[in-house]
């Protein structure tokens, strides 16, 4: 049995031999009377707003380079197609209404900037924004954390740093945004909005913002259930709090379910929890909490094969963040979520984990200061973890951070993105696209778009057909199929070519009368 004081720190309870915390009043917004935090907040926006430019910048080039697969493609589709008035979209990429994929509710309001700025590099620097804001909210949460516990302007500031080289150093960041878009940085931006105000002893602020999270999807709901974990061991002033975040994301999660509006949530990938091998939509997550109960052993398995995973995630951010209950709730429920997915990628994709990251660094925060200041001796075993918790950060970051940029810059060479953009900029804006899977994403501004999958069926919804077709980024053929594709897109369904070159083949098709499928044959990569 844990409790924690108003600061979030998980301490025992009497029952465990300690003596019970006793809970000062919450203490109100004050002003601040010390230059050193007014300068830290500056400096710090100041540094975060240069990060920014550079995340802004990397996401360009990305952009730039046609590296843009199907989760792009569906989020850029739907953008475009709310942003023209239709308001309904049917998602091509993956075969249901767009509102049904995970009921993303959030992307509605986002395609008012499409009235403004129509082109969907806008949604990469969203994603950008978020995730730099991310940053700078756990970093100002970090500094009120200090001020409130009156510690020595030494350590506000090597804290203040180390948060900083913790958030700008973590390799997870650039993994995040070299993969896509998706609304996980989002919703975590906004949780961090509503978990700093729960904190604050302001829980109508934070209301506010959780109603913005669940409008991110289910896995949005459930990062709220983490931040009522958190509420109810903080404080008893937030457990009320607690209990209610922890009903409404079970309620709202529970909401999608009925709606049968998870389809694009993969809740399948939890059906050997239930002993099953597929799940309805509806029902399927009773399902499977039926299963864990009857078989626990089932998810002690699994998250014990999955420890390893976990640690490379959270190591640049400090585990000891975990010992913080403001750094536990959101932390726990999103590893163990994606700890019990049947597919290891579900943890070795920083972007489903992106919420990890910051609240385990404020959790790091609250944890070491609460070392240092509740034993006599506790700032130097204190200060030795911040040390190495930091050197880690930087570590990693120096090894790793580099690689993923290269790899995420590099995945499309300057000369086929060329081609591709060449292909792009001739296609017409009302012709169809089947494209190659990796390079999709910026040929999905548009009512029907299909990625090429070898021998399989695709309808013609269009009078004019493009086939975009990349070599190298086509992770559903082999070479050879790309290469028997190419020939029998232009032998036998004598389309004309657009763009040929650098392993790109743009063609246009007109489809016959009475043609209602086009099968392009290739061959399957073995698993």
């Amino acid at each position: 049995m844990v409790t924690a004081d108003r600061d979030g720190a998980v301490e025992p309870t009497a029952s465990e031999g300690a003596a019970p915390p006793v809970e000062p009043p919450v203490v109100p917004d004050v002003p601040d009377p010390d230059p050193v935090f007014r300068t830290l907040r500056i400096v710090g926006a100041v540094v975060l707003a240069l990060w920014t430019v550079a995340l802004v910048a990397f996401s360009s080039v990305i952009y730039h380079r046609v590296f843009l697969g199907e989760d792009f493609a569906t989020y850029n589709q739907a953008w475009t197609l709310i942003g023209q008035g239709h308001l309904n979209p049917y998602d091509t990429v993956y075969g249901f209404p767009f509102v049904k994929a995970d009921f993303e509710l959030i992307v509605w309001p986002l395609a008012l900037v499409h009235l403004v700025v129509p082109s969907p590099i806008v949604l990469l620097w969203i994603q950008d924004l978020a995730v730099a804001g991310s940053g700078l909210v756990a970093y100002l949460w970090a500094l009120e954390y200090l001020e409130r516990r009156r510690v020595d302007r030494r350590v506000v500031v090597a804290a203040a740093v180390a948060v900083l080289v913790a958030t700008m150093g973590n390799p997870g960041t650039v993994s995040t945004l070299g993969f896509d878009v998706h609304m996980e940085p989002l919703s975590t931006c906004f949780l961090l909005l509503a978990a700093r105000e729960f904190w604050r002893g302001r829980p109508r602020r934070g209301w506010i913002w959780v109603a913005v999270v669940l409008l991110c999807g289910s896995f949005a709901a459930l990062t709220v259930v983490g931040l009522g974990v958190s509420a109810l061991l903080a404080r008893p002033d937030t457990r009320r709090s607690g209990v209610l975040l922890v009903a409404v994301g079970l309620a709202w999660t529970g909401l999608i379910s009925v709606l049968h509006a998870n389809q694009g949530s993969g809740l399948s990938q939890y059906a050997y929890l239930a002993g099953r091998t597929t799940l309805p939509s509806a029902g399927g997550v009773v399902l499977v909490l039926g299963g864990i109960a009857a078989h626990p052993s089932r998810v002690v398995h699994q998250l014990g094969s999955r420890l390893g995973a976990m640690w490379v995630l959270i190591k640049p951010v400090g585990i000891v963040g975990l010992a913080s209950a403001w750094g536990f709730g959101v932390p726990a429920v999103v590893l163990v979520t994606d700890g019990l997915n049947s597919q290891a990628d579900f943890l070795n994709n920083a972007f489903q984990n992106f919420a990890v990251f910051p609240f385990l660094l404020v959790g790091t925060v609250m944890t070491l200061l609460r070392l240092g200041q509740r034993f006599r001796r506790g700032w130097a075993p204190a200060a030795v973890v911040a040390v190495v918790v930091t050197l880690v950060a930087l570590d990693y970051g120096y090894r790793w951070t580099p690689a993923f940029v290269r790899g995420a810059v590099g995945q499309v060479q300057p000369g086929p993105a060329a081609r591709l953009r060449a292909g792009l900029a001739a296609t017409p804006p009302d012709a169809q696209v089947i494209a190659s899977l990796g390079i999709m994403g910026r040929f999905c501004s548009r009512a029907s778009c299909w990625f090429s999958d070898p021998n399989v069926p695709r309808p013609i919804e269009r009078r004019t057909v493009v086939f975009v077709i990349s070599a190298r980024n086509d992770a559903t053929n082999t070479p050879a199929g790309t290469a028997r594709g190419i020939a029998y897109v232009r032998n036998t369904l004598h389309a004309r070519a657009l763009v040929v070159g650098d392993g790109v083949a743009v063609f246009l098709w007109h489809p016959p009368p009475g043609a209602t499928r086009v099968t392009v044959p290739g061959v399957v990569p073995r698993a």
